[in-house]
């Protein structure tokens, strides 16, 4: 590159930054309070809680890249625009694929990283947030317990734990049961629980049980370990297994007999996959439709406010397109070549937009007009 197109990329880096790190925050925002359940509901930390979100923050902001993309060329383009650094620039003899050449370059870095998010960053961070998920969810005394407090487990039993260690293990534990007219009183020193397909048990440690049984008579008796069932609060533990956007490539491409089974055949798998391959093609679109914008035509003193919007409604139509050509190609495997094709179309329509020959319009302004002169 040129100097000059040196800057014209610095001035379009910077804005791509802070858009990105706005979008990243928007979508941080919205995950986090997707996830909000896991403190109130699991009685879960704080690193849990932003464990899991941040670990949802790949695919976000490989959606949103493009459009931070979209709107860091937008903004760059108009300031340049305005401040005639763009006229200078072609009344030097700068062609117009110098001019759109730091914005291609910038695309096409931005392509790469974005391919990369959603080949190997993505996979690898979805499949450790479904796995600390299903291990949250499977966590009983997470899910059952607040420490400190008294939870009703269902009717008739209450359940009562001073503190609870990050393995699970609980301490000085009283559980009251009245069910079965007859009322038992448990408390044990500390206590775990032992999940497996058919049941769910809280073994208890240091423990003794008082209950009061129909005839009004008192049993009273200490054990070194003993067991409460907890199969009527707890189902059975859930497996655990990856959706499409927490498979690889190769997965996607060649689903196993399981994938298949689950969602009825390949065609979303395929979906996904080639939704991975495609995404990155639309920062090109994207950047070149912002381009069209103020290099497709001629010089405009009075704004370009009228091009924004004609540029703005152009991608987020190519977008929703997109988004409405993946669904459909989870049912029809045939619509997956459309994934492909309609960010295609955005590129090259855009490439036609900024290469037609506007000296034609002034020419036939001219003769129109040499027309009504003769008429």
């Amino acid at each position: 590159m040129i100097l000059v197109q040196r800057y014209f990329f610095n001035q379009l880096l910077w804005p791509l930054l802070v858009a990105v790190a706005a979008f990243a925050g928007l979508a941080l925002l919205t995950q986090s309070l997707s996830n909000i359940d896991l403190i109130s509901g699991y009685s879960e930390t704080t690193f849990t809680f932003l464990k899991v979100t941040v670990l949802a923050l790949p695919q976000l902001t490989a959606l949103l890249v493009p459009l931070a993309l979209f709107v860091a060329v937008l903004s760059t383009l108009n300031r340049l625009t305005g401040d005639s650094e763009t006229v200078i620039a072609s009344a030097a003899g700068m062609s117009r694929f110098g001019l759109i050449a730091p914005i291609l370059r910038l695309a096409v870095y931005v392509m790469i990283a974005n391919l990369v998010i959603n080949l190997f960053v993505q996979p690898i961070a979805y499949r450790e947030m479904r796995r600390s998920l299903h291990a949250l969810r499977s966590d009983v005394a997470a899910s059952l317990v607040t420490p400190g407090a008294f939870t009703q487990l269902g009717s008739g039993v209450t359940m009562y734990a001073r503190e609870r260690d990050r393995d699970g293990r609980m301490h000085d534990i009283l559980i009251h049961d009245t069910r079965d007219n007859s009322q038992a009183t448990f408390t044990a020193r500390e206590g775990f629980v032992v999940r497996n397909d058919a049941s769910s048990i809280m073994v208890l440690i240091d423990a003794n049980r008082q209950e009061i049984d129909e005839a009004g008579e008192l049993f009273y008796g200490t054990f070194d370990r003993t067991e409460f069932d907890l199969g009527d609060f707890v189902g059975p533990v859930d497996a655990m297994f990856f959706k499409e956007s927490d498979r690889f490539l190769h997965e996607l491409i060649w689903p196993d007999a399981g994938t298949i089974a689950r969602t009825g055949g390949p065609e979303r798998a395929w979906a996904e996959a080639h939704y991975r391959l495609s995404a990155p093609l639309y920062n090109l679109a994207f950047a070149l439709i912002a381009a069209a914008v103020f290099l497709g035509g001629d010089h405009s003193r009075m704004g370009y406010s009228r091009r924004v919007m004609f540029g703005v409604a152009a991608g987020m139509t190519m977008r929703l397109v997109g988004f409405g050509v993946q669904s459909a190609s989870a049912d029809d495997g045939a619509m997956n070549i459309a994934q492909y094709l309609v960010p295609l179309a955005g590129i090259f329509g855009s490439i036609l937009v900024i290469y037609w020959p506007a000296r034609r319009r002034p020419k036939r302004r001219a003769n129109a007009k040499m027309a009504e002169v003769a008429a």
